[in-house]
C-alpha cells in the first residue's frame, strides 16, 4: 500500500500564546491563514491524485489541512484518533512547556540512535510506531491513502529524518502492513 504522508500546514499559535494556553489547549490552534494557498496547491500533487481516501489526525491543524485538500480531491475523509501527535506525557497530565521540550529532545536523540527509554514518562518510539501502524493496517484494502499528520507520527513510520519534515511536505512511502 502506498501512503502519501502530508505534514499539516504551519500553525497559528498567536491566540494560544496570548492567552497562555496549556499544550492541550494549543492542539485547537488553527492554521496560519497565509499558508492556506500553499496547502491548496498541494492538492494537485500527482501522488495525491492517486489517493483513494484521506486520513487525518484529530488536531485542528491537521484536520484543517485535510479539509482544504479534500475540498479539491473529494475523497472520503476519516479522522483517526491514533494519528494524534507524540505524547509528551503518557498519563496525559499537564507538564510545563520547558519539560515537554526537554522530553522531545531526549526522544529525538534516542530515536536517531535506535534507542529508547520505556519508563521516561513520554511515549516511546515503539509505542508511537505501534499505534500509527494499527491505523494504517486497518486501511490495507486501499492501494493509495493520504495521511495528514504530524512530524513525529510521520517519522515513526518512515524513519528518522535528520533534516526534519517541513510544514506541508509530502512524503510517499511504500507501507507493508504488520499482519
Amino acid at each position: 500500500m502506498k501512503v502519501v504522508f502530508i505534514r499539516h500546514g504551519k500553525t497559528d499559535y498567536s491566540l494560544a500564546d496570548a492567552r497562555q494556553m496549556s499544550q492541550l489547549e494549543k492542539d485547537y490552534a488553527p492554521l496560519q491563514r497565509a499558508c492556506i494557498p500553499d496547502i491548496q496547491a498541494l492538492a494537485s500533487h500527482p501522488s495525491l491524485q492517486q489517493a483513494e481516501i484521506i486520513l487525518s489526525s484529530p488536531y485542528t491543524r491537521a484536520l484543517q489541512t485535510a479539509e482544504i485538500l479534500n475540498r479539491q480531491l473529494q475523497n472520503p475523509l476519516f479522522v483517526e484518533h491514533d494519528l494524534r501527535e507524540w505524547q509528551a506525557d503518557v498519563k496525559g497530565s499537564y507538564i510545563p512547556l520547558s519539560e515537554r521540550d526537554r522530553r522531545w529532545l531526549e526522544y529525538r536523540e534516542l530515536f536517531a540512535n535506535g534507542n529508547e527509554v520505556t519508563n521516561a514518562g513520554y511515549e516511546s518510539a515503539t509505542s508511537l510506531h505501534r499505534r500509527v501502524s494499527a491505523v494504517l493496517d486497518s486501511y490495507q484494502t486501499y492501494s493509495t491513502i493520504a495521511v495528514v499528520a504530524h512530524f513525529n507520527v510521520i517519522e515513526a513510520i518512515v524513519g528518522y529524518r535528520e533534516q526534519g519534515i517541513e510544514y506541508g511536505e509530502i512524503i510517499e512511502f511504500d507501507y507493508q502492513p504488520s499482519q
